[in-house]
């Protein structure tokens, strides 16, 4: 082979050599570059109270962004670390990577909104009312008795030969009869005003007037 054509060989074959190289070193990098591993969050050097902590320490835990970190806080307080599984963005698997790294140990921190409640006065003990000085035992005085009503005046008694007419007497002068007081002087006047006596006899057919009162009162009475 002459100088020249063995020269072009070197060279291609050189070329080739060099080809091949750099896509070996390109896909290297290609799979160095996708195998790459981007290096795991530092653990906290002690548990993070989810109550407590801030949203740039909660941030730090592993898969917990600030947006995530922010939901936490929004959701105080917690009564266990499982409680985090309702928070928005934290699902089992994260929760279970997190677990270990937080706790609830310390006490709620408070809300932002949340005004300082006033403290209560303390309240002022009444003094016990002093005792009136002892002195002799005074009986309560004994009620007054009720005057006692004075008796109803009676009707003056009828005269020798008077009579009482059942159909025009008014309720005192019947009350004047023997027997015969106001209860049944009214009786009397009720019956009249339905119907007019007749005959004295009639007076039997007012109510409490029987033969007895009858007999009592048939002289004195009359119809005319």
């Amino acid at each position: 082979m002459n100088v020249p054509l063995r020269r072009m060989a070197i060279a291609a074959a050189t070329a080739i050599a060099l080809i091949g190289f750099g896509s070996r070193a390109s896909a290297a990098e290609k799979r160095a570059k996708e195998t790459k591993e981007t290096p795991a969050a530092t653990a906290p050097a002690a548990p993070v109270d989810i109550n407590t902590a801030d949203v740039k320490a909660l941030a730090a835990l592993p898969g917990i962004g600030e947006k995530t970190a922010g939901e936490i806080v929004k959701g105080r307080p917690y009564k266990s670390v499982d409680d985090l599984a309702r928070v928005k963005g934290i699902g089992e698997k994260k929760l279970a990577k997190i677990k270990p790294l937080v706790t609830v140990s310390g006490s709620p921190a408070p809300k932002a909104a949340a005004a300082a409640a006033p403290a209560a006065p303390p309240a002022v003990k009444a003094r016990p009312a002093a005792a009136p000085p002892a002195g002799p035992a005074v009986a309560p005085a004994a009620p007054a008795a009720a005057p006692k009503a004075a008796p109803a005046a009676r009707a003056p008694a009828l005269a020798p030969g008077e009579k009482i007419n059942l159909n025009t007497a008014s309720k005192e002068e019947l009350d004047r009869l023997p027997g015969i007081g106001p209860a049944k002087a009214q009786a009397i006047l009720d019956y009249r005003a339905q119907q007019r006596f007749n005959a004295i006899e009639d007076i039997m057919k007012v109510k409490g007037i029987k033969e007895g009162e009858f007999a009592k009162i048939k002289d004195l009475i009359t119809v005319r």
